[in-house]
């Protein structure tokens, strides 16, 4: 049985900083002849609103970083282990514990970076990555995210802020106006920025330009989160089906608009905006 390299951590995002704790381990499984083993959260402290990445979409990154084996532990069940209890049932007998410098566990966080060093003798501890002097962390992106900050986010993350849907009927009101858009329901952890945003849609294995809006439609007077896609040069049914939709940059804020015709000359607008952003 080979030696386990195990990095540990939520992991929300897999940005720049948990990229380099994950290479980490994968290189020092890889020089030794070892295992390399991740151990992660199915969910967020619930202090904490919303999450960067679904569960499967979590698993999926960390596995294109070179790990294969993927421990996924329930965080409501494990949050109030004692550090030493925690410490005993998920990382007896390992060769190395790879962490990020800030990495805290167990009951109201009283393990420490220290209390796994003095658990393993072998423990790696991984130093922030910095991006324009200020330390890459989850929370960081999400609230940069939450400010419209794409293009930001997207370099802090190491790839372009991505969400999944499923394509349901909507009010068709912008097939009224000549630009139907496909209305999707995400999974209401992930965390979805207000605005109007230039996009890349994929369908199947093809990917489109898109505009996609996320927002409360006040020019028809709701309210309720809604998520729409426009799609350039598709044409076809897609009820039913799962779009992937990566964020590229923000156009503008949603608005009211005082009539109908205003809001087709800004959506004419923000085509034209998409088009050069392409074409550039």
């Amino acid at each position: 049985m080979k030696k386990k390299v195990v990095a540990i951590g939520m992991f929300d995002g897999v940005h720049l900083g948990h990229r380099k704790v994950l290479k980490t381990a994968v290189d020092y499984a890889r020089n030794y002849n070892s295992e390399t083993v991740v151990l992660t959260f199915d969910s967020i402290p619930k202090k904490q609103s919303g999450m960067l990445l679904t569960l499967a979409e979590k698993i999926r990154l960390i596995k294109s970083r070179g790990v294969k084996k993927i421990r996924v532990l329930p965080f409501n069940e494990i949050k109030n282990l004692i550090p030493e209890n925690f410490l005993k049932l998920y990382l007896k007998n390992c060769f190395c514990i790879v962490i990020g410098y800030n990495f805290r566990f167990g009951k109201k966080r009283r393990g420490t970076v220290k209390t796994i060093e003095n658990f393993c003798k072998k423990t790696i501890i991984v130093k922030p990555v910095r991006y324009k002097s200020k330390t890459i962390s989850s929370t960081l992106i999400k609230k940069e995210l939450l400010a419209g900050k794409i293009e930001k986010i997207n370099r802090l993350l190491g790839q372009n802020y991505t969400f999944e849907g499923k394509v349901i009927r909507g009010l068709g009101f912008g097939k009224k106006l000549g630009y139907p858009t496909a209305n999707l329901i995400v999974e209401k952890e992930k965390i979805l920025p207000e605005g109007i945003f230039i996009s890349r849609s994929e369908i199947g294995s093809k990917k489109y330009h898109s505009i996609t809006y996320i927002g409360r439609r006040p020019t028809l007077g709701l309210s309720a989160i809604t998520v729409e896609v426009y799609i350039l040069g598709f044409a076809g049914r897609l009820y039913g089906k799962k779009i992937s939709v990566e964020l590229l940059s923000k156009i503008r804020n949603d608005k009211k608009f005082l009539s109908v015709e205003k809001l087709v000359q800004q959506i004419k607008n923000d085509l034209e905006i998409t088009k050069s952003y392409f074409n550039r």
